[in-house]
């Protein structure tokens, strides 16, 4: 009887502690849960801080600065086709006027990085990102970097051996063919990264709607 006993004593310590590391386990794997639901709650509350902030700069300023833009540099085309030379001289400083942005990636690099993007349960949401950031993102900001090149290495050029950049006043009327020719190549590079930034908004606006409706499910 007593080593019946015995033994059973044992078994119920060995169930015990068998009962106490698997609790232990589930309490451990459920803090882990919440703490990752909570990391990715504030991770898709920086993402839509970024978003509304691309949305504001792209909406309130970069767009309509570089439609206006657009548009100075076409009416500098325009002068040219209709051979105004007192007019190309008076427009010739509006090429200078140049501006870009590109999307705020800082919170998407770090989840990528650091491994966290598979925090974000939902898989549609994560590839809405990806294709987001490492898509539309980056193309945009090439399109952008494309001007740019455009400009330092053929505008900027062609400004600095012929025209009088003190008075903004051309030397030498013959370059003015050259002149147009680049405009033309420029003014489709423009046209081409207004669009970009006007899919950007839209891109973002749908991201950042999705995000908000799993951050406030109805």
């Amino acid at each position: 009887m007593k080593g019946r006993y015995h033994w059973l004593n044992h078994l119920l310590n060995f169930i015990a502690v068998i009962l106490g590391v698997y609790l232990a386990f589930l309490m451990n794997e459920r803090a882990k849960i919440n703490q990752d639901r909570k990391e990715s709650t504030v991770l898709m509350r920086s993402l839509v801080n970024d978003l509304s902030e691309d949305i504001r700069r792209y909406e309130e300023y970069q767009i309509p600065v570089n439609v206006e833009y657009q548009q100075a540099v076409e009416n500098l085309l325009n002068t040219l086709i209709n051979d105004s030379l007192k007019e190309s001289d008076e427009r010739l400083a509006v090429i200078l006027g140049i501006e870009n942005y590109a999307p705020t990636t800082s919170t998407y690099s770090s989840m990528k990085s650091s491994g966290k993007l598979g925090l974000i349960e939902d898989l549609h949401l994560q590839k809405m990102l990806t294709d987001y950031y490492e898509g539309v993102a980056i193309e945009s900001e090439k399109k952008g970097e494309y001007q740019v090149d455009f400009f330092t290495n053929e505008l900027l050029t062609w400004y600095t051996s012929n025209v009088d950049m003190l008075e903004m006043r051309l030397l030498n009327k013959d370059e003015l063919i050259v002149l147009r020719n680049k405009l033309l190549i420029y003014t489709s590079l423009i046209d081409q990264k207004v669009k970009s930034y006007e899919m950007i908004v839209e891109d973002s606006k749908e991201l950042k709607e999705r995000i908000e409706s799993i951050l406030n499910p109805a």
